[in-house]
């Protein structure tokens, strides 16, 4: 692992990025849709301990941020197959982690949780374009 090849920078914008779609996403886009979905009450909502839901947020966001990062630039390729990391193949990359990878994983445990499709959805479709703007910035600022 080549952790010099990484742009460190890069990462904590992604995870910045990633938490602020977060916040819109479950925010004014789907918040209330998201919130009927999982059974939470205004009343529960007040209650939560915001400073850590958000912390602890923002730190998963970071080592997924990291990983990204791990994956894109911190291995050598094998001879013969190095791929260019344009913004492009960074979007690609991170589209197919999340539709490959995290909507089965979100759909299966939400299945046996006997969750709504709709809540597959709200939290599935989140994390593939969170994933997708990760990879288009670590590719960007490579």
């Amino acid at each position: 692992m080549d952790f010099s090849a990484i742009n460190w920078l890069a990462v904590v914008v992604s995870a910045i990025a990633f938490f602020v779609l977060g916040g819109l996403w479950y925010g004014p886009l789907f918040g209330k849709k998201w919130q009927s979905a999982v059974g939470l009450s205004d009343e529960e909502m007040k209650q939560a301990n915001m400073g850590k839901l958000f912390g602890s947020a923002f730190v998963f966001a970071l080592i997924i941020s990291a990983g990204m990062a791990m994956f894109f630039f911190g291995m050598p390729p094998k001879p013969g197959c190095e791929v260019e990391m344009t913004v492009a193949n960074g979007a690609m990359y991170g589209g197919m982690t999340g539709i490959f990878f995290l909507f089965p994983s979100i759909g299966m445990n939400y299945l046996f949780a006997r969750k709504s499709s709709s809540l597959i959805a709200i939290d599935s479709l989140y994390h593939i374009l969170a994933y997708v703007v990760v990879g288009v910035i670590l590719a960007a600022w490579q």
